[in-house]
């Protein structure tokens, strides 16, 4: 049977979750493994395997574990050495949790934005899939040129903070060098898509920020 200091401190990192209570959840006991199952939604659990049982107080052991959803997929499957490390990892599956159930998910945000991506890129499905000329790279090169300063003067506006607008800037200029360096060995298309993945994340980095400092200056609470 399952050692009861590591149900109480299970039950314990329930009771302390901001978005949850162990009342939530069922937890299942069977030899070796303990399975927690949402009842809120029975298709999302966090398994955890011990040989031993979790009974002997050992410097390091192997749990074997699996969760869904996972951190950054919709399954995840994992190794333990440390019986504290079932609940940090019980915390994290909590958060992930959270974030499917209210919409804030990472996988479901980068879908979203996969999503707005592909209905753009749609636009360019007439155009000839063929290599740029040398006239087109140069032309590019120059619109690209202006709109990097565009970002670059809403950054300056938008970010007062020197390490992060540096971080900022950082990023602008390595995406935008990337667009010019694939110029001549990009088909159009393949090119144009990877504009728009770029030019979207950019522009909607700078929109956060923006939303982020006028809710600072008018005093209220945010969370982007």
């Amino acid at each position: 049977m399952i050692k009861q200091d590591l149900l109480d401190n299970i039950i314990d990192v329930f009771q302390k979750d901001v978005h949850f209570e162990y009342i939530d959840f069922k937890i299942n006991i069977i030899q070796d493994t303990l399975n927690i199952t949402s009842l809120i939604n029975p298709e999302h659990y966090i398994m955890f395997q011990d040989k031993n049982h979790f009974k002997e107080e050992k410097d390091e052991y192997e749990i074997y574990g699996e969760c869904v959803p996972g951190r950054y997929s919709s399954y995840d499957s994992f190794t333990l050495n440390k019986k504290t490390d079932v609940y940090e990892k019980i915390k994290i599956w909590l958060e992930s949790l959270w974030n499917e159930i209210s919409l804030k998910s990472p996988l479901k945000i980068i879908e979203e934005e996969q999503e707005e991506i592909n209905k753009i890129c749609e636009k360019f499905n007439d155009y000839e899939n063929d290599y740029f000329t040398t006239e087109e790279i140069l032309k590019a090169k120059e619109e690209l040129n202006k709109l990097r300063r565009i970002l670059g003067i809403e950054i300056m506006n938008i970010v007062d903070e020197e390490q992060e607008q540096k971080k900022e800037f950082e990023m602008l200029y390595s995406h935008f060098d990337s667009l010019e360096k694939m110029l001549p060995s990009l088909r159009r298309k393949g090119w144009a898509r990877s504009l728009t993945g770029r030019v979207f994340h950019n522009v909607k980095r700078v929109l956060e920020q923006r939303q982020k400092k006028i809710l600072e200056n008018a005093n209220l609470n945010f969370e982007l």
